[in-house]
């Protein structure tokens, strides 16, 4: 299924997409008599209900299917698409995970053998759904595009082997992680240890420099999750290009790692990675009037304008 957070005339709703519609679960569910609708009331209950739940919304899909009425549905274009999980328990990030962007940024590679992954968290406040805009502050100088594959997390639990993360895996969606290269708050202040890595740290916080969608994909419409083609366009010009098969760690070993320190959740997301191509490495940097538009094979496109913020 492809599970999206929409805007409706009473606030955010759940949905499924069925071709160029819009089904409402929790409205599927009560006619259909699948189950509560509360079930489907938010994202987040949705995937804590686990497969149970899912197994109910696919069985309401096809309830509204079979009737044949469009009662819980609406047109695709008529609705505003929020992102599918505006607010995830915890929204993960790994950095330095594909060798061509490392190397684009500097870096070395030392090989898989002798890493570990690496990483950091972005705040819910950073997450924008489709066609919302990226607003950059006056604090930020240099800001960029980061095309990538965002995992779902579906069930509990800490110590995951590989095995037992790939089958943690409830779906994917694409996310594009804003960072801001170059901050200007500190011009007055001597630079002090550690304040260039807390400075990176705060270039990827910042409000609205997280969109994520168009929806959420389950896993059992995705035909190789390590071989999705990743493209993404500032204006229309393609400035990345690569798959997910050129990713240092997989989805399951990133997961794997996560659980030995942290127990992860339902609703819990990881945003893989970027490759190579990102503005840094062009002197590209995103600017007031531009749009950005990342695509990522069987997952769907993710369009945002960019605003200078008041």
């Amino acid at each position: 299924m492809k599970l999206a957070t929409y805007q409706s005339e009473t606030g955010p709703r759940t949905g499924a997409i069925v071709g160029d519609r819009v089904i409402d679960l929790a409205a599927a569910l009560e006619q259909g008599r699948q189950a509560p609708a509360r079930l489907a009331a938010t994202m987040q209950s949705l995937l804590t209900a686990g497969p149970e739940g899912l197994e109910a919304v696919a069985a309401a899909v096809e309830w509204h299917h079979r009737a044949a009425s469009d009662a819980c549905a609406r047109r695709l274009s008529e609705v505003r698409l929020l992102a599918p999980l505006p607010n995830p328990g915890k929204l993960m990030c790994l950095a330095g995970n594909y060798t061509d962007h490392i190397l684009e940024g500097g870096g070395v590679f030392p090989g898989k053998n002798k890493m570990t992954p690496h990483f950091f968290m972005k705040p819910a406040t950073a997450i924008i759904g489709q066609d919302a805009a990226i607003r950059i502050p006056s604090s930020t100088k240099f800001a960029d595009w980061e095309l990538e594959l965002a995992v779902v997390i579906g069930r509990s639990g800490r110590g995951f082997s590989v095995e037992e993360a790939h089958t943690a895996i409830v779906g994917y969606t694409i996310f594009n992680d804003i960072s801001a290269r170059e901050l200007s708050f500190r011009d007055d202040l001597p630079m002090q240890e550690g304040d260039s890595f807390f400075d990176w740290l705060v270039g990827k916080w910042l409000d609205t420099f997280g969109p994520m969608g168009p929806w959420i994909t389950t896993v059992d419409e995705i035909s190789d999750p390590s071989a999705l083609q990743m493209q993404l366009f500032l204006n229309d010009k393609l400035q990345q290009d690569a798959s997910t098969g050129q990713m240092i760690f997989s989805p399951a070993e990133a997961l794997s790692f996560i659980t030995q320190f942290v127990t992860v959740e339902p609703g819990d997301m990881i945003s893989m990675g970027t490759p190579a191509g990102v503005g840094h490495s062009k002197k590209l940097r995103l600017q007031p009037g531009d749009r950005i538009r990342g695509e990522i094979s069987e997952l769907g496109t993710l369009s945002n304008p960019v605003e200078a913020l008041p």
